[in-house]
């Protein structure tokens, strides 16, 4: 009967630190996404000319590529920090996407756990 407590216990505790890690996750991602965001706002005004939004993605990201085709975006990843690397080697992409004149419309960030 005291194993059987034991157990259960056990497994009460995991299931706890499984639901509090995954919101702290989604939290930080929200964060995350809710920072580049405010970010590209801030420093891109309405209608940025491309070369704005390419300065932008320097100073910014790694690594960067515009796409006209099909999606009309320019996407590129923030550098990675220690804790990212940690976290499942998490990745954060920010987007901007352009309007038909090839000028900033908005921004977006997408988070991705490469690790998993």
């Amino acid at each position: 009967m005291r194993l059987v407590k034991i157990l259960l216990a056990l497994i009460a505790v995991i299931i706890v630190l499984d639901i509090a890690f995954s919101s702290a996750l989604s939290y930080y991602d929200a964060n995350t996404r809710q920072r580049l965001v405010l970010m590209a706002d801030l420093e891109l005004r309405p209608h940025a000319s491309s070369e704005a939004m390419a300065q932008f993605m320097r100073r910014h990201t790694t690594r960067y590529a515009l796409d006209m085709t099909y999606h009309h975006e320019y996407a590129g990843f923030v550098p990675q920090t220690r804790l990212d690397r940690l976290l499942f080697d998490r990745k954060v992409q920010v987007v901007l996407k352009l309007n038909q004149n090839n000028t900033f419309m908005s921004a977006e960030a997408r988070v991705y756990y490469t690790g998993l």
